[in-house]
């Protein structure tokens, strides 16, 4: 076992999970699987070495479980890439529901093979824009929107909001540079520095407080 991987189970031990083995498990899967088509689409870096997988992607992408509930929401994942941070926290909240969300096609095929692979339900996963997909929405959706790798431009504040629903939130992973949010209302609901991540914050912005 790697010293990475080893990490990520050592942290994995403070959500207390019924069955840790086979939530493990489903993560050995899914590092498989990202790890091989990454070598055919760019999903993640290819300069990070994939042992740097279990915390970099995994670990940092389930930090947000340590000042939130997960559990029965609606959740799109924002430019979702390699299903960060949306597919791990599928893994470890089973009855999450949840979107992927990317505009690049070649992504999102890869992403929907993934996800069949997994066998995991309550997952869809949309090609298109952002501006694009609020469009097209009937109703508020989502409980949270997350933003891992993406930095809030003006153009989508509009939908954004369109995508919320009244009590909704939009949850932002950031390390040093905030200045996309800086003028906005925030609230830091978690602040981290390790010698494995570095310096890692959370931050929510309500719905209300979303305004050009």
């Amino acid at each position: 076992m790697t010293e990475q991987k080893a990490i990520f189970i050592k942290y994995l031990e403070q959500f207390k999970l019924p069955e840790p083995k086979r939530t493990i498990g489903h993560f050995e899967h899914y590092h498989q699987l990202l790890e091989s088509t990454n070598k055919l689409i760019n999903l993640v870096s290819r300069k990070m070495p994939s042992g740097a997988y279990w915390t970099q992607h995994f670990l940092d992408s389930i930090t947000v479980l340590e000042c939130l509930d997960f559990s029965g929401l609606t959740v799109l994942d924002f430019g979702s890439g390699g299903g960060l941070p949306g597919l791990p926290l599928k893994l470890m909240v089973p009855d999450l529901e949840i979107t992927l969300l990317d505009s690049i096609a070649k992504k999102t095929k890869a992403l929907a093979e993934m996800v069949s692979e997994l066998k995991l339900s309550g997952v869809d996963v949309v090609c298109s824009r952002l501006e694009d997909y609020a469009a097209l929405a009937r109703r508020p959706s989502y409980d949270l929107i997350l933003c891992r790798a993406v930095a809030l431009e003006p153009r989508y504040i509009y939908p954004l909001r369109k995508l919320l629903k009244p009590q909704g939130r939009v949850i932002f992973y950031k390390a040093q540079n905030i200045d996309d949010i800086k003028e906005l209302k925030s609230k830091l609901l978690l602040e981290r520095k390790d010698e494995i991540l570095g310096l890692r914050r959370i931050f929510s912005i309500d719905r209300g407080d979303l305004k050009d």
